[in-house]
Formats: C-alpha cells, structure tokens, sequence
C-alpha cells in the first residue's frame, strides 16, 4: 500500500506531466482534498454493498481518548441533574454508510478487551431504561462526540476509552495521540487506508476533477515561488 505522500506525488506527477517544481504548496493541497473525497466517496459506495465487512486496513485508531463528566441534558445552561460520559474531543468525521457511521470499536484502551456496545442514539438511550437491558456500558454518537451510558458503578469512574473507525479523511487524525510518546494517529509517510484496487480509478477521477489544472501555465523558474509563466 502506498503512503500518503507517495499518492499525492504520483497524482501530481501527472497533473504536471512529470515536471513537479519546488513550489507545488497550493497544488499539494488542492490535490489532498480531492484524495479524501475520492476516498470516500469510493469507500461508501463499496461497503454500502450488501454482506460487505469492512477491510481493517481501512480503520483508523484515536487511541486514549479522554472522558469527562457531562449533564445528560447537554445544554449551555440547562441541567437535569443526570450524568453520562463523553469523549473531550470532538470524533472526526467518519464515512457515512446506510447502516450508520463507519464506527467498529468503541471499548476499553486494552485493545483485546471486550468492546462495548455501540448503537444509534435513540436504540442506547432506549436500552439504558429498558429493565431487561444489560449492564454493560452502551456507547453512541451524538453531535461529534461519543457517549457512554453506564449502570454498573464500578465503571463510572472510567477515565478513558478506545475508538476506532473508518473516517472521511484520514488527515483529520493529525490532533490525536495513538501512543505514550505523543505520536500523531496520522502521518504522511503511513501507509494511507485505502485499499489498492481502487487507487487507479481515484487517480483517474482526480484528474478529471483538476482538467483545468492540467492547463494552468507553468513554473518555469522552479524557484519556490508562485511565478507560473503562460504558455
């Protein structure tokens, strides 16, 4: 699988006819949102297919992340006097499939421990009343932020949660820490989760996309200046 990196250098190699000069800043960006979209759009369509289990290559790994205490009614100014846990960071944004967000663990940092629940908001809330419901922590999304619904008290004290998921754009994940040494959960020279076969027909969307890119004049001067000579 190729790196980040090494895709958006093989993009612009031919967007610019194998003529890359020191000044491609602009162009490297322009080239990364249409990577990610290109992803996405890529992913949700294969894994939208019926009995498609997701490739966890593709997954992504927000490593320890915070939680904090918060009143259940989750408003400015408003409280209801009930508790539940929620991640301090905000989740980024994850592909979109039919069955919901392209979460697959939410569960304890011991990464071989048993994974919590995870469910649409209204199905968690509706089986932390049910009586019969389990006491297992209940895990869902709700405004970017992931929440956990506890009964057992000898887990409400839980400082930290894992999650992992498949998310619109990898870069997203540069804020977050995956390890004790405070490395990014992303980096550009990691092999980028996407899977091989549809890298050819990303390519070739992208450059469909940036038709008039292939026709922007030329830096010339290769100077690590924005100068671009016409033609």
């Amino acid at each position: 699988m190729a790196t980040f990196n090494e895709l958006v250098f093989d993009i612009m190699e031919l967007v610019r006819g194998g003529q890359i000069s020191d000044d491609t800043d602009l162009s490297r960006r322009n080239i990364a949102y249409h990577l990610a979209n290109q992803r996405a759009l890529w992913l949700r369509n294969e894994y939208n297919k019926s009995g498609r289990k997701i490739d966890p290559h593709l997954e992504q790994d927000l490593g320890c992340l915070e939680l904090e205490e918060v009143d259940a009614a989750d408003c400015c100014d408003i409280t209801s006097g009930c508790t539940a846990l929620r991640t301090k960071k905000k989740i980024p944004a994850l592909i979109e499939l039919h069955s919901g967000p392209a979460i697959t663990r939410v569960g304890p940092v011991n990464k071989i421990s048993k994974p919590f629940s995870f469910d649409p908001f209204q199905k968690a809330v509706y089986s932390m009343h049910n009586k019969y419901g389990k006491k297992a922590p209940v895990s869902f999304l709700l405004n970017d932020y992931i929440y956990l619904l506890i009964q057992d008290p000898a887990m409400q004290t839980l400082d930290y949660v894992n999650v992992r998921g498949v998310f619109a754009n990898p870069e997203d994940l540069q804020d977050f820490s995956c390890d004790v040494t405070n490395n990014s959960c992303f980096s550009y020279d990691d092999e980028y989760p996407i899977n091989n076969w549809m890298v050819p027909y990303m390519k070739e969307q992208i450059l469909k996309q940036l038709g008039l890119s292939m026709q922007m004049p030329k830096d010339e001067a290769n100077d690590a200046k924005e100068d671009f000579t016409k033609q």
